[in-house]
């Protein structure tokens, strides 16, 4: 398949950005369309396993006679892996093509969830989800490079990134809803069912998704040191801030891993700036919409990303939902996910992904502003439900725009790598965001708590708002594919 830009043709993606003009034709083809299927597929994997299983736990533990303590490791050991390789994955997808890095980490993935389901034993099915992890983190930026590759700057490819966003949101929400389903029947099916999606997947990539273009400039190199220590420094910040939440600062393993984190961080930093192919290249840094995104991503994070989290506690520990109830209680969230993005969709061309994030956000700090109310009520229809449709749509709307505008300025042979850093963003924020969360719930919280860390998530929101409002550029923006 040709395109007017691909993710790894810096020569003929610069060329398409400047002069081509934009087609008469704005619909997607039908085999961009399957091409977008597979892909967001492949997506939804990634994310979903990110939540899926916290519904289940409570039935792994019973089922494998596990203590508590052991329990956080079946999401942390996906978690940690996931958001340390993410950055080896957008440099490894732009140095041997995302469609090689695409299809080989679905099969790792599949494997590792088949390990997964068919294990009785706790060792095993830790390695199992880091597996699962590392090949989350090499699949998700290869995702976004392909998308850059198989939609031309202009409205296609800003629909295809709303169907992305799309995914994306709806994997991570809808995992709730869907492992609470699935641990009806029995646990071992939240991750059984990744391995039919993952070979389906393999299959029709192998057919829809294009190759290296033959007049593609040379890759850069790996820089395989710097790749080890960014991947090493990642690794131990979640370590060190998931352990920080679980046992305080007194536990050893907080204090290794966020001192192990601080000197990998400054070797990977003097790496960086003395080598001459960097893992991040250094005009990244110094694109606005990029770093200004990896920001408004940090409070998204902080205030809809951690969410669900607290709405599952909520609903099961204060309301005394049973795990499958709290997770269809997530199906109208899940439901305004999608007309969010729909409404992104429709309106990111006319006003520009700044006007949809800060919309999005505000929304969304709305609607976590009723949740902090709302836990006063005895009811879900009154105290939970109105704020979960209100951040749901702002989840929708701001989720896909962010990324439209953090990828609107970034040179066609860096688009992994930038999209992977903003997902690491989301990662490391995301365990800190845990971390502090288990800090201010305390270990029996109460209502109390729970509006407290309602009302803090509502101005993490409203933060990101104002950041969005600030730092990203309208005009340009908006005209960026």
């Amino acid at each position: 398949m040709t395109t007017e830009a691909t993710s790894e043709n810096p020569t003929g993606a610069m060329a398409a950005a400047q002069s081509a003009p934009e087609p008469a034709d704005n619909k997607i083809s039908g085999r961009q369309a399957w091409a977008l299927a597979v892909l967001g597929c492949g997506l939804f994997l990634a994310t979903l396993d990110l939540s899926i299983v916290y519904v289940a736990l409570p039935s792994i533990g019973e089922d494998l006679a596990l203590a508590e303590s052991k329990l956080q490791w079946i999401v942390s050991g996906y978690a940690i892996f996931f958001a340390g390789f993410l950055l080896v994955g957008g440099r490894t997808g732009d140095r041997f093509g995302a469609r090689r890095v695409f299809l080989g980490a679905t099969a790792l993935f599949g494997a590792s969830s088949l390990a997964a389901a068919l294990t009785q034993d706790f060792t095993t099915l830790v390695v199992a989800r880091a597996l699962q992890g590392i090949g989350a983190g090499l699949l998700d930026p290869a995702t976004l490079g392909l998308i850059q590759q198989v939609f031309p700057p202009g409205p296609k490819r800003n629909r295809a990134m709303a169907v992305w966003g799309a995914v994306g949101a709806i994997g991570l929400v809808g995992g709730v809803a869907l492992g609470g389903l699935l641990t009806t029947v029995s646990w071992q099916w939240v991750f059984l069912v990744n391995v039919p999606i993952a070979a389906a997947v393999i299959v029709a990539g192998l057919f829809l998704l294009p190759g290296r273009r033959a007049d593609a400039a040379a890759p850069t190199p790996l820089n395989a040191l710097s790749g080890v220590l960014g991947t090493g420094a990642i690794l131990l910040l979640v370590l060190g801030l998931t352990r920080l939440g679980d046992a305080g600062w007194s536990d050893p393993a907080t204090l290794v891993g966020l001192a192990g984190f601080v000197v990998l961080a400054a070797l990977w930093v003097v790496r960086e700036r003395t080598s001459a192919s960097p893992l991040i290249a250094r005009e990244l840094w110094r694109t606005r919409s990029l770093m200004v995104a990896c920001a408004v991503d940090a409070c998204y994070v902080l205030s809809i990303g951690v969410e669900f989290f607290l709405v599952t506690l909520f609903l099961q520990d204060q309301q005394g939902f049973s795990p499958l109830a709290a997770g269809l209680g997530f199906l109208p969230l899940t439901v305004t996910v999608i007309i969010g993005n729909a409404v992104t969709d429709r309106l990111v061309g006319r006003h520009g992904p700044r006007t949809m994030v800060m919309g999005g956000l505000l929304l969304a700090a709305i609607g976590l502003g009723l949740l902090a109310v709302g836990v006063h009520s005895d009811s879900y229809a009154i105290g939970v439900l109105p704020g979960l449709l209100l951040s749901g749509l702002g989840n929708g709307i701001a989720f896909p725009a962010m990324f439209i505008a953090a990828t609107s300025e970034i040179p066609g042979e860096n688009q992994g790598v930038g999209a992977a850093l903003v997902t690491t963003t989301q990662n490391v924020f995301q365990a800190l965001g845990l971390a502090v969360l288990v800090i201010l719930l305390g270990a029996h919280p109460g209502i109390g708590n729970f509006t407290t860390t309602f009302a803090a998530t509502g101005a993490m929101a409203l933060l990101g708002t104002l950041v969005a409002a600030a730092g990203l550029r309208g005009p340009l923006a908006g005209k960026a594919g």
